[in-house]
């Protein structure tokens, strides 16, 4: 009687456990000792920025043995630059990918410049932040307080572009409070911004929370020449803003604020707008592959940034840093982040394209 090959019968049982145990990802080891590069649609220095190298750091450690993640900034157009550029430059090969806005205003709103369409992307993953508005405290007539913002003249909103998440989310609450602004923009990082409010070329700025952390809460807020006047979150599944509880009692939601000096909640377009906004823009932390990056290689992405956020050092890293830990959402549990972003009502899109046309040079 022939005895049964040992060897063959190893390798069908190793066969059947990758089969169904997924043990060996078909593409395991393909970024072993490889570089990759991640481009950041924001400016150096800023909280995207930091955001962004905090987590590479250590995805690329999950990614493979010796990978190395470089980052390459590329600003510009409220970040719409940097997704044209991975739309028409950047190789499907895996070698590419973005960490920061996708932008979804730009094809919502058929926006000058806008050569993608964000749900050709493959989203490996995607970070929930928060949004914080920041005064100087000698605008007149003085602020002491958020809610003195209804009495504020002369107001000057600096930012970087019209459709950033971080000018709309300056302009949108002023809309809605009905307050008189001029609106500056033109600044590419966050360092710029900061910059302006100290020399009082503009005296508001709408920050996100790394921002906050790295430039005012131990600055601008802790020496009083600054006021922080409220936060912006995301809203949750019923469509409620989460209450986060990171920020001090002295800081109110926006709604909150609302609530304060208006009663009741916001209605009209830029409601609906900010509506809209709070859902897809409070996750800025998108990380895309081209459009047509094989699955394989998308799925080996979407391993390494899942276990990157499951990492007990990446946590304790980023929260010694931000004080938070966002809500990250990973692969295909991410991806209606980029394909039902047009669910927007008609007054919404009224909202947000007044806001964009709100546009001046900066002198």
């Amino acid at each position: 009687m022939r005895k049964p090959n040992k060897s063959l019968w190893i390798s069908a049982a190793s066969a059947a456990a990758v089969g169904l145990f997924g043990l060996a990802p078909a593409n395991a080891g393909f970024y072993d000792g490889k570089t990759v590069t991640v481009i950041i649609n924001a400016g150096a220095g800023g909280g995207q920025t930091r955001s962004g190298q905090a987590f590479m750091s250590f995805m690329q450690k999950h990614l493979g043995k010796g990978t190395n993640m470089v980052i390459k900034n590329l600003p510009g157009a409220g970040g719409i630059r940097g997704m044209n550029f991975m739309t028409e430059k950047a190789k499907p090969d895996g070698m590419t990918i973005m960490w920061g806005s996708g932008n979804h205003m730009g094809p919502l709103l058929k926006m000058p410049g806008t050569r993608y369409e964000i749900s050709d992307f493959k989203i490996i993953g995607a970070g929930e932040s928060s949004f914080v508005s920041i005064m100087r405290t000698d605008t007149k007539p003085g602020i002491k307080k958020p809610g003195d913002i209804m009495n504020v003249q002369g107001l000057i909103v600096g930012g970087r572009a019209p459709n950033s998440a971080l000018d709309i989310f300056a302009r949108m609450p002023l809309e809605i409070l009905g307050i008189k602004y001029r609106y500056v923009p033109g600044y590419k990082a966050q360092p710029k911004l900061k910059a302006a409010l100290l020399a009082k070329e503009i005296n508001y700025l709408t920050t996100g929370h790394q921002g906050y952390r790295a430039f005012y809460e131990n600055t601008n807020l802790k020496d009083g020449s600054g006021i922080a006047l409220y936060y912006h979150s995301a809203l949750d599944r019923n469509g409620k803003p989460k209450r986060l509880p990171y920020y001090p009692d002295s800081l109110p939601h926006f709604l909150d604020l609302y609530k304060a000096v208006k009663g009741g909640t916001p209605s009209g377009p830029a409601w609906e707008a900010y509506k809209w906004v709070s859902t897809y823009v409070t996750r800025p932390q998108l990380t895309l592959a081209p459009p047509k990056t094989p699955a394989a290689l998308v799925s080996e992405l979407r391993r390494a940034y899942g276990e990157t956020v499951k990492d007990p050092a990446f946590k304790a890293a980023y929260k010694k840093q931000f004080t938070d830990f966002p809500n990250y959402i990973v692969g295909k549990d991410a991806e209606w982040l980029i394909n039902t972003y047009r669910n927007i009502s008609p007054a919404g899109i009224e909202g947000l394209k007044r806001l964009v046309a709100k546009k001046k040079k900066k002198k």
